[in-house]
């Protein structure tokens, strides 16, 4: 399954298909006589390069480890609160939308389809082709038209932004500004939350070139095209983004320029030489890996969709799964580029000048899940932009750590923006509060590095600066409590406890800051341990003294101790990040401690009420990793029945768009295929009944090797590899074939 298929067009912005090279991204609605194209570009963000780093808060750290330490939980909080708050960050804008209407044709026939394997969208009448895709080669996107008969079009654009926008020469340019400030759009304000007060918003520009062989008229922010068989419209992006410590530049003047430049290359190469360059650096990207569950449908998707939502399962519902996999690498390939900036809450794709959650790095979870599953799907080159930003980052999280905590490394809270902002944010610390969210994102870095990713030249240099900061940072912050180190203050994102009657976030050692820790000293010792050095020994003296992982009533206490727990079935499973996407707490290796995991995981399960995609998509890897096909299958039921638009965009509830459930499944399918750990493979070792019949992984990435196996009925028939493994015994069938570098291991 490697095509979305309608036989309607989009109503709305989150039923179009997106599109995207890794720097801009477009949204295509296919409308039947009319079209809208949404874009969007990487680096147009609101604001600028701005310090909120808190000196108060440095000298409030100590009274409020007191005051934890003290059991006066609330007053802590009151104090955080007060004392050790920053500001909020900026968001991520929309480009702007560019309207084509169409004369002489006929709507009839109507089809429209996103191929995944080659990123071309075609919208099909009986008598209009139109054909989009974004191209990576040439930085440019391109929107085709062609018919057997003559036809007119007309093109204009506008901005939710301020923008101008003139149209001459066959070509028509939109140019503007970014708002100096964007509030999130959780903020009640009374003054203006969009605010373009300062003049200091970078410029940008969007412009689209005309090649027909039609009569081309231009004016008054217009283009038509008249009489034509054949239109083909280039567009090309550009910001006035310098860099994340540079003031942008606010005018539009080099945004343009660079446009013109880059469409005057596209020029060169006719419309189907630009698709067939896009078309060959698209495919090589997404069949590089591939997972196939033998699900196969006739239906379009909408319907496929609809019939799952109803409770159908069988062959729609694998058939629907193997989909939304391939469409999660599908969105990566097309958001997440060498060069580009990360993928943020919604990938490269927004519609709105106040986006939920300003559509930034959400560091407590959200950003870290986009690359999961990246480089074991075979798409290490995409990860790039993923050490880009950790790497950037880090250079503000130095002075963070310094002048917030008194630490050396990198501190990182949990919002960062295009300006690399590592400060907290405001108001309440279960989210506000979390200086250990560099010390993730070093740790996701590490992971893929490890996986076989991030070894082109330059780029170990970086994941070795990054792993040492992060792992300096954690050391300094712990503090020596009752024989043990601890994190103090210590939270878990998001979640509360009760304690003393009273509703409080700040505790210590939460076992997911200790996860945390205890993964960044273990990929520091990997990467440095055959070195001497301080921080070697700090940590060798430290490591072992560390505050254990616990039991509770309810599995593995999320806190220091077992407090109530107001929302017993919250969202997030971060007192499970040591087992994943953490390999702190082995399957086999901590027997006693991942049965508390299963037993948290077990009861956050019972008790989840809302259908969150990226929730869901977490709760499908740990069910993998746990060996749990029954749940990954119902889990997996109620991501896709209720957390699913009908272009396949993930759900947050309301009806928000957030990209991170969509590539989360996709770390979740792969993890229940192929598990690892300490360098022993398993295979199938969460498999659903709905992908027991037979299926197919080919070169899935572990450990630098590339890994492909087959299964029948549950079981493995033949596992190869391009380097030494060792698989397990577990669901290899009597005959199964082993190719030469494959050893088997006892399960």
């Amino acid at each position: 399954m490697d095509e979305l298929r309608y036989t309607a067009p989009a109503r709305r912005w989150r039923e179009a298909l997106p599109l995207g090279n890794g720097f801009m991204g477009l949204m295509v609605f296919g409308g039947r006589r009319t079209e809208k194209l949404c874009f969007n570009e990487g680096t147009l963000w609101s604001g600028y390069p701005k310090n909120y780093d808190n000196p108060k808060s440095r000298a409030a750290l100590e009274r409020v480890r007191e005051l934890v330490f003290a059991g006066k939980n609330s007053e802590a909080d009151a104090l955080c609160t007060k004392e050790m708050a920053g500001d909020y960050s900026e968001a991520f804008m929309p480009l702007g939308n560019v309207y084509l209407r169409f004369f002489g044709t006929s709507p009839r026939a109507y089809r429209r389809r996103l191929s995944l394997e080659s990123g071309v969208c075609t919208v099909e009448t009986a008598a209009l082709r139109r054909t989009a895709f974004c191209s990576n080669p040439d930085r440019v996107a391109v929107y085709h038209i062609e018919s057997e008969k003559p036809f007119s079009v007309s093109v204009r654009a506008d901005s939710q932004l301020h923008f101008a926008c003139a149209a001459s020469g066959g070509a028509l340019e939109l140019t503007g500004s970014a708002p100096d400030y964007a509030a999130p759009n959780y903020l009640r304000m009374k003054r203006d939350p969009i605010r373009y007060d300062e003049n200091k918003g970078m410029a940008f520009c969007l412009r689209a070139e005309v090649e027909t062989d039609g009569r081309v008229i231009s004016g008054d922010g217009l283009l038509k095209v008249r009489k034509a068989t054949r239109v083909t419209l280039r567009f090309a992006a550009a910001t006035g983004f310098r860099g994340f410590s540079e003031m942008p530049d606010t005018s539009s003047e080099n945004a343009a320029a660079v446009c013109r430049r880059r469409l005057r290359e596209a020029a060169a190469l006719d419309y189907e030489r630009l698709l067939a360059r896009h078309t060959a650096d698209f495919s090589a990207l997404y069949g590089a890996a591939r997972v196939s569950l033998n699900g196969e449908s006739p239906l379009a998707t909408d319907k496929l969709l609809k019939a799952v939502q109803k409770g159908r399962g069988g062959a729609e519902f694998t058939a629907l799964c193997e989909l939304f996999n391939n469409f999660g690498k599908y969105l990566t390939i097309s958001a997440s580029r060498e060069g580009g900036q990360a993928m943020n809450l919604q990938g490269i794709w927004n519609d709105s000048v106040r986006p939920p959650w300003s559509s930034n790095y959400t560091v407590n979870i959200n950003t870290e899940m986009n690359y999961w599953g990246a480089s074991r799907a075979g798409l290490a080159p995409c990860v790039e932009p993923l050490l880009q930003l950790v790497y950037e980052t880090m250079q503000n999280g130095k002075r963070t750590a310094e002048i917030n905590y008194g630490c050396r490394g990198f501190a990182c809270n949990h919002n960062v923006d295009l300006w690399r902002k590592t400060p907290p944010v405001q108001r309440d610390p279960s989210y506000m509060f979390a200086p250990l969210c560099g010390v993730w994102l070093a740790n996701e870095v590490y992971a893929h590095y490890k996986n076989g990713a991030l070894r082109a030249p330059g780029q170990e240099s970086r994941v070795r600066e990054i792993v040492r900061e992060a792992a300096q940072f954690a050391s300094d912050y712990l503090v020596l409590h009752d024989g043990y180190y601890v994190v103090c203050p210590s939270t878990s994102p998001e979640n509360v406890f009760r304690t003393d009657g009273k509703t409080c976030r700040l505790d210590y050692a939460s076992a997911f800051d200790m996860g945390l820790v205890r993964q960044a000293f273990r990929n520091f010792r990997e990467l440095f341990g055959t070195e001497d050095s301080p921080l070697l020994r700090e940590i060798c003296e430290k490591e072992p003294k560390l505050y254990p992982f616990s039991a509770g009533k309810n599995g593995i206490c999320e806190w220091h101790a077992d407090f109530e727990t107001p929302e017993p079935g919250h969202r997030h499973f971060s007192p499970l990040y040591g087992f994943y996407p953490g390999s702190v707490i082995g399957y086999r290796r901590d027997e006693a401690v991942r049965k508390l995991v299963e037993r948290l995981f077990s009861y956050r399960l019972q008790n989840s009420g809302q259908h969150i995609g990226w929730s869901a998509a977490w709760a499908v890897c740990l069910a993998g990793r746990l060996r749990d096909g029954k749940t990954a299958e119902a889990v997996m039921g109620g991501l896709l029945r209720h957390a699913v638009f009908r272009n396949l965009f993930c759900v947050h509830p309301p009806f928000l768009f957030q990209i991170d459930g969509n590539l989360g499944f996709v770390a979740g399918v792969h993890e229940l295929l192929l598990t690892e750990e300490d360098g022993v493979l398993t295979l199938l070792p969460g498999l659903p009944e709905a992908f027991s019949a037979s299926g197919r992984a080919e070169n899935l990435l572990v450990n630098g090797v590339r890994v492909s196996f087959a299964w029948e009925n549950g079981l493995v028939t033949e596992v190869s590899a391009d380097g030494p493994v060792r698989v397990a015994a577990h669901a290899l069938s009597d005959t199964v074939r082993l190719g030469e570098t494959v050893t088997r291991e006892p399960s």
